[in-house]
């Protein structure tokens, strides 16, 4: 076995005796990598990724923007319906005015359609009056309808209208 010389020496201290440094016959001598060099290991099995995982890991990714990025489709078509539904109320209720501020009595007397081009979508309206049981009472229904697509309303508004007395 090698004997260790001898530690905690001082600088310019005599060097070991030689009969200390001796080695048993056969023996290797222990070779240390200089101060300050990296030593290399090589790497053990399981560090990385395989090419396989890799694949399958990007496919999983793919397949989840994929349904992210449809279900903001379907979000922006949603948000599309909203807005042409709350324009046409806005034109229902618009036509309510209108007929408050005029006759509204001779105004529902018949139906009447029209269109209205102050909203983002081209829209028409149909206005249609119903009798009540009061004589001096009409049921009155606005129907908005997208001008492209006039086979279901975008919004219905009732109201009722009276009839003022005369005395």
């Amino acid at each position: 076995s090698l004997k260790s010389p001898q530690r905690g020496r001082r600088a310019g201290a005599a060097a070991t005796p030689a009969k200390y440094a001796t080695r048993a016959p056969g023996a290797v001598p222990a070779v240390r990598p200089p101060k300050g060099a990296r030593r290399h290991l090589p790497c053990a099995k399981g560090d990385g990724f395989t090419l396989l995982e890799v694949m399958i890991a990007l496919s999983i990714v793919t397949i989840a923007l994929l349904a992210i990025i449809g279900l903001m489709g379907a979000y922006v078509g949603n948000l599309q319906g909203l807005q042409q539904r709350t324009f046409a109320h806005w034109v229902a209720m618009n036509r309510i005015v209108e007929l408050q501020l005029g006759d509204a009595w001779s105004l529902t007397a018949k139906e009447q359609q029209g269109k209205d081009d102050t909203s983002l979508f081209p829209m028409s309206w149909r206005q249609s009056a119903v009798e009540t049981p009061f004589e001096r009472m009409r049921k009155v229904e606005i129907a908005v309808y997208d001008q492209r697509a006039e086979n279901q309303p975008l919004t219905r508004v009732t109201t009722y209208v009276g009839r003022e007395n005369r005395w």
